[in-house]
């Protein structure tokens, strides 16, 4: 079984007030940021903004870091 998921990496980020924002959809009903990959640029009425990656809770990385909270 798989252990690594997101919700317990240290580069998890559900507290963030920005993620309210993230739209709930049946493949990541419970998102949040991946704050270990840098953010990717979007251009939005002229103006460039840093949108970190969005993941689910339950979701595996390869990249899983243990929080040690």
């Amino acid at each position: 079984m798989i252990t690594y998921k997101c919700k317990t990496c240290l580069w998890w980020d559900r507290e963030h007030i920005s993620v309210k924002s993230i739209p709930i959809i049946e493949e990541k009903p419970n998102p949040g940021f991946c704050r270990k990959k840098r953010p990717n640029v979007v251009l939005f009425k002229e103006h460039h903004f840093g949108v970190q990656p969005v993941m689910d809770a339950d979701e595996f990385c390869g990249e899983f870091k243990e929080d040690a909270v």
